[in-house]
């Protein structure tokens, strides 16, 4: 066996030092020879089968709860862009308080969102004098539309503010 020690470049690495192999020699390590027999088919796939009783859950379990979370925040932007709409409704000089609660409950019957609760602060936003503040606040369960029912989200509630000047 003898080494080469001088610095080779293929497609700009250096490799060093590089060793001569003999013709015929192969440039892999010959296994170690053992008794050891084949691995059998059944007992791979029994192992597959374990491995799946013990992973299908976990996964199963990943995919509702990012379900979940997806369709809460979809909720929750719901939520935040019918108080908003609520808002900028009332808040116009022609508009009124119950053009904003028949929009902020449309833009939710749209997103199938049910049992909304829309309060204004103060309760006659109608009768505001030009420049004063009001808010409005739109309220939705957590499971209002969840898919399993037994999420993370039931009895929370998910909730939204907004607030502006009367024109």
């Amino acid at each position: 066996m003898s080494v080469n020690l001088a610095v080779s470049r293929t497609a700009g690495v250096a490799f060093w030092p590089l060793r001569n192999f003999e013709p015929g020699e192969s440039r892999m390590t010959p296994t170690q020879s053992s008794n050891r027999r084949p691995a059998d088919r059944r007992s791979r796939s029994g192992a597959a089968v374990v491995e799946l009783a013990i992973c299908l859950p976990l996964i199963v379990l990943l995919v509702f709860a990012s379900l979940e979370g997806a369709n809460m925040l979809f909720v929750r932007q719901a939520v935040v862009q019918s108080a908003y709409e609520a808002a900028k409704a009332a808040a116009k000089s022609n508009g009124s308080q119950n053009r904003g609660r028949t929009l902020a409950q449309q833009i939710l019957t749209a997103r199938n969102v049910t049992a909304s609760a829309i309060e204004f602060t103060p309760t006659d936003v109608d009768n505001l004098p030009p420049g004063s503040r009001f808010s409005v606040r739109v309220a939705v369960p957590g499971d209002s539309r969840s898919i399993t029912g037994i999420g993370p989200f039931n009895g929370l509630s998910i909730e939204a503010q907004a607030t502006m000047q009367k024109e």
